[in-house]
């Protein structure tokens, strides 16, 4: 599915169901607003891995870094020609190492977060068959009721996941597709995403 129709889908999702008002649950993303000063948030979209009452943690899926997985890890056999970068996923834990991947069965060393993405930890996870994937160093984490406090205070707005999102070969465009995706009027909703992704 293209980006431009996918991102008008979900122009009409926020029409129908108010996501604003959403629940944070696994498999969404949290887009950060505007007007979010913190650094180590401004102008991303986190794909949340897991939420429950010890807190919430997820993946930063729009911060590629300039380090190639290659140059990381020049000794694992799926990854020594691997011309992809490494991604920045948060600032909990920079020095741990995680996998999404896209594929059509649960790859091994691997838990479902939602559709046909799953997390990974270690490269066994690269060798069933993985249609895309991304790695990413460190993770955001929340304790418990801190998330809801940030939605609350209007840092974030909550939308359904979307896999050709998260795996975009243009990640640096994904936070404003999604945020003038949100604060555009509903019946101009699809012209802001034609003009962001052309």
């Amino acid at each position: 599915m293209g980006a431009v129709r996918l991102l008008a889908l979900l122009a009409l999702g926020i029409a129908l169901s108010g996501p604003a008002h959403a629940q944070p649950a696994a498999g969404q993303f949290l887009v950060a607003a505007r007007g979010l000063a913190d650094p180590n948030f401004a102008r991303t979209v986190v794909l949340l891995v897991q939420h429950g009452e010890e807190g919430s943690w997820g993946l930063v899926i729009n911060r590629p870094t300039e380090v190639p997985l290659s140059r990381l890890f020049p000794e694992e056999r799926t990854l020594k020609s691997e011309a992809s970068p490494l991604f920045a996923g948060g600032p909990v834990s920079p020095g741990r190492f995680l996998l999404l991947l896209r594929a059509p069965r649960k790859p091994l060393d691997s838990l479902p977060v939602f559709a046909d993405v799953f997390l990974g930890w270690g490269p066994a996870a690269l060798e069933d068959r993985v249609s895309a994937f991304r790695m990413y160093s460190g993770y955001a984490g929340w304790a418990a009721g801190q998330l809801e406090a940030e939605l609350a205070r209007g840092d974030w707005r909550l939308l359904p996941a979307e896999a050709p999102l998260v795996f975009d070969e243009h990640p640096e465009r994904v936070w404003e597709a999604l945020i003038r995706l949100l604060e555009a009027p509903v019946a101009a909703g699809q012209a802001v995403v034609a003009e962001v992704h052309t």
